[in-house]
């Protein structure tokens, strides 16, 4: 009854998590098109606009990079979206794979780690990334190239460590749930308190310190990342090609190496005028054919050590019933055909 009870409860932070995760990446992305398609201001109020269409209607969005205190009395700040996504994220994790470790972060046939141990590893991640990408994040501004290693190295050295102590799939959903908690640390902890700030300041009339949303365009390119925490979430689904090839530190390198390629395309589309140019359609084709030669790669690879394994495997003896004299039907089924 209460593993029932457990399962429904799943069920429904599930659901929510998921109306949340769309709902933000939406968003997200929605944010980014109207930045990268802004132009030039036409109004008096505005310094960048951006028309859109949708449903036969002909839409204007404006940015209003100093608005005054009477712009500011009806504003609705849109953090509610990441605290759901935040705290279901949470609850749904503890439900499933804190429940049982074994199953859905380890590998069943490794017994070197116990359950106690791979949770106390996962907290570990999940308190460890946000601290240490919080050190990263306050790295100077005009240290870029310090910055972006940095940021490689970090999330790089936590895909090592999980690719080595869990099983595939655990280190893909590890690693997906691992940033989806630092992405939601970094914008809960700094760009909410930095609004309600720049907020305060307008309302006294004052200008906001703009270092501070310096630092946040740069805070703000872990969206590049977006799409990798989504797969690797999602990764349960997945064939055992993705999540179950042998080569767990290479595929979520690749992942978070696809995520980052496909946000600057799509950036680079949106600069366009919303269509691909011809080099960049060139350039997908080519990763298109060389992504899909690699899962068939490792596709075969699986098959080979799967046919391997059954050849090593000691044939079957039948057994014969004591009463009938003759081979049990179980033991037929599992003899080897002649």
């Amino acid at each position: 009854m209460m593993d029932a009870l457990i399962d429904f409860m799943t069920d429904i932070v599930r659901w929510l998590h998921v109306i949340a995760a769309i709902a933000w990446m939406g968003f997200v992305l929605w944010l980014r098109r109207l930045v990268m398609r802004a132009r030039p201001f036409l109004s008096s109020a505005a310094d960048v606009e951006v028309w859109d269409t949708h449903s036969l209607g002909f839409w204007k969005t404006e940015r209003i990079t100093h608005p005054s205190a009477s712009d500011l009395e009806r504003l609705v700040l849109s953090f509610n979206l990441i605290r759901w996504l935040f705290g279901t994220g949470l609850i749904l994790f503890s439900l499933i794979y804190y429940r049982q470790p074994q199953i859905y972060l380890l590998d069943p046939s490794d017994p070197s780690l116990s359950s106690r141990a791979a949770i106390a590893l996962s907290l570990a991640g999940f308190i460890g990334a946000p601290l240490i990408n919080e050190a990263v994040n306050r790295i100077p501004l005009n240290r870029q190239a310090i910055y972006y290693g940095a940021c490689a190295v970090h999330v790089l050295a936590w895909t090592s460590l999980y690719a080595n102590l869990f099983a595939q799939q655990g280190a893909m959903i590890q690693i997906g749930a691992m940033l989806g908690i630092t992405v939601s640390v970094n914008i809960l902890g700094y760009l909410y308190p930095a609004t309600r700030e720049a907020m305060a300041a307008v309302m006294r009339g004052e200008r906001f310190d703009p270092i501070k949303k310096l630092y946040w365009d740069r805070r703000n390119q872990h969206s590049f990342l977006l799409p990798a925490v989504v797969f690797l979430m999602l990764s349960n689904h997945f064939g055992g090609a993705i999540k179950a090839n042998g080569h767990a530190f290479v595929t979520i390198a690749t992942v978070l190496a696809l995520s980052v390629a496909s946000r600057h395309v799509l950036e680079i589309i949106h600069r366009n005028g919303g269509t691909m140019p011809t080099r960049l359609r060139r350039a997908a084709v080519a990763a298109a054919f060389a992504l899909a030669m690699a899962l068939a790669w490792l596709a075969g690879f699986e098959h080979k050590a799967d046919l391997q394994a059954k050849a090593d495997a000691p044939a079957d003896i039948p057994f014969i019933a004591a009463d009938a004299g003759v081979p049990s039907a179980r033991a037929v089924s599992r003899s080897p055909v002649p």
